[in-house]
């Protein structure tokens, strides 16, 4: 025959209420060692006085738990009473981060009983392959940029890509602990891929904990006809193509406002723009001017307007500077802005008109930007950056602040100018910088961002000064890009069997 205790019998109403004080708790967990992709365990706690449970006592309970990287995870405290067995259950759920914790049970302010549990990660990360352009098509010699999504609630350990047929091996990339991280990998399609859906992306992503997870494949195809590729958003196209005495060796590009067209600076060795020239190309057709604009006495490197395109201001190599005005029709009437006896600048390159300073230019022998600050037959230039230590400057950009910008194409650097001089480092992460643009405003993604002309590795990049994405990809290094409403005019220089050309990209 079973013998009920007191406390038992009173929950039959055979007796009165137990009186025994609680002395005891037994606390235990079920399972004490949780997988993350469940993330539950089941709480079992018995409150005795002696040996005797007691039924019908309050329970209060809660959780500390904290992740492996020391971030606490709060769970709400559990309120409850035991049974007729002296016994309280709850379940806890939400034990998905990887770490450990302490569950404790008390029923007194004196009198309480802990457990400890270990939470396993076993939860993969999430990983996906972005698409590199709009429509996942991609033309033979282009660069590219494969960007790979990765989240984990540990923390990424490594991710790895395979880039299929594309030139570059596998790539691997630790990623410390991120937790949300976009990974960018450059590689490039080989010239002589063939065109179809054949080229297949894989990606695969492991955690702290060593959990591994696999994106879905990517396929890209390859399309011959493309020379320029750009990513979701941007849409790129061929405006026009060089000839042989057209284009022939473009070295800068500029908007008028006066009548929508864009103005080039190239250089050839024979025919109507020997030794370089001014071309005038409609923006909307592409079709250039038989005629240049101007002939240069040197190598004409750069083209710029004042702020309402009235006046246009090329740089000859050597020692000039040189205004055309706006007649209602055309631009004419080439002056001089400089004293070309005084070679200040000596070796013109990029330059840019202000109008507090000034023209701002370039100087490729004196390694500075020198200011010109007012166009006239007898001005001498003077220098206005300071301890610039430039390498090979070559572009030049005004800012949305009242500062500038200078490349320095050798020395991948992207330096910043006060109006007063002073240069300080802006970006080293483009290769091989020339011709620059700010963009202010805009929908894209790109939005107020400095576009840059990167020669190396044939992209216009878009950095603010920590790292640099891309807003087009190129068969043709760059050499200079114009902006207008946006939409950017991408000049590149011969290569690849074709001669100079400019692009057409909409959607900034």
């Amino acid at each position: 025959m079973r013998i009920l205790s007191c406390c038992a019998l009173s929950t039959f109403g055979l007796l009165g209420a137990c009186t025994g004080a609680p002395d005891a708790i037994e606390v235990e967990l079920s399972p004490s060692v949780i997988s993350s992709l469940d993330g539950t365990t089941h709480v079992s706690a018995i409150v005795v006085a002696g040996t005797t449970p007691l039924a019908d006592e309050a329970v209060h309970l809660t959780v500390a738990y904290t992740d492996r990287n020391g971030t606490p995870h709060d769970l709400a405290p559990i309120d409850g009473r035991t049974n007729e067995r002296g016994v309280f259950e709850a379940t806890l759920t939400g034990l998905t981060f990887d770490g450990a914790g302490t569950v404790t049970v008390d029923v007194s302010s004196t009198l309480t009983a802990a457990a400890t549990f270990a939470v396993l990660d076993r939860t993969p990360p999430k990983i996906e392959i972005l698409p590199p352009t709009a429509d996942s098509k991609i033309g033979p010699g282009l660069p590219l940029d494969v960007q790979v999504h990765v989240t984990d609630e540990i923390g990424i350990s490594d991710v790895v890509v395979d880039f299929g047929s594309l030139q570059g091996e596998t790539s691997t990339v630790s990623t410390t602990g991120a937790l949300d991280t976009t990974l960018t990998f450059r590689t490039q399609v080989p010239g002589n891929a063939q065109a179809g859906p054949n080229i297949t992306l894989h990606a695969l992503a492991r955690d702290l904990s060593g959990n591994l997870a696999a994106a879905t494949a990517l396929t890209l195809t390859v399309d011959p006809a493309i020379t320029i590729a750009t990513p979701a958003g941007l849409s790129g196209t061929l405006l026009t193509d060089g000839t042989q005495t057209q284009l022939v060796s473009p070295r800068a590009i500029a908007v008028s406002a006066m009548d929508g067209h864009l103005y080039v600076a190239d250089q050839a060795p024979s025919g109507p723009c020997s030794p370089s020239c001014v071309w005038r190309v409609d923006a909307g057709t592409g079709v250039i001017d038989a005629s240049p604009v101007v002939v240069g006495q040197g190598q004409i490197e750069g083209v710029a307007f004042d702020a309402s395109t009235t006046n246009l201001y090329v740089s000859d190599r050597q020692n000039r500077v040189r205004q055309l005005t706006w007649n209602g029709s055309a631009y004419t009437n080439p002056v001089a802005c400089n004293d070309p006896q005084q070679q200040r600048p000596q070796d013109p390159f990029h330059l840019l008109f202000d109008a507090t300073l000034g023209i701002l230019v370039v100087d490729g022998n004196a390694k500075d930007v020198v200011r010109i600050a007012t166009c006239a037959p007898a001005t001498v230039g003077t220098q206005l950056s300071g301890n610039a230590n430039f390498d090979t400057p070559r572009g030049i950009a005004a800012g949305p602040a009242g500062e500038f910008y200078i490349s320095d194409n050798a020395r991948d650097r992207i330096s910043t100018m006060t109006n007063a001089g002073v240069v300080t480092t802006f970006e080293s992460s483009v290769r091989g910088p020339y011709g620059m643009r700010w963009l202010a405003g805009g929908t894209s993604a790109f939005a107020d961002s400095l576009l840059v002309a990167s020669q190396g590795d044939r992209v216009i990049a878009s950095t603010k000064g920590t790292g640099a994405s891309t807003a087009a990809f190129l068969r043709n290094a760059p050499i200079d890009l114009a902006l207008a409403t946006g939409t950017m005019y991408v000049l590149v220089v011969p290569g690849n069997g074709s001669a100079g050309r400019i692009y057409k990209v909409t959607g900034l």
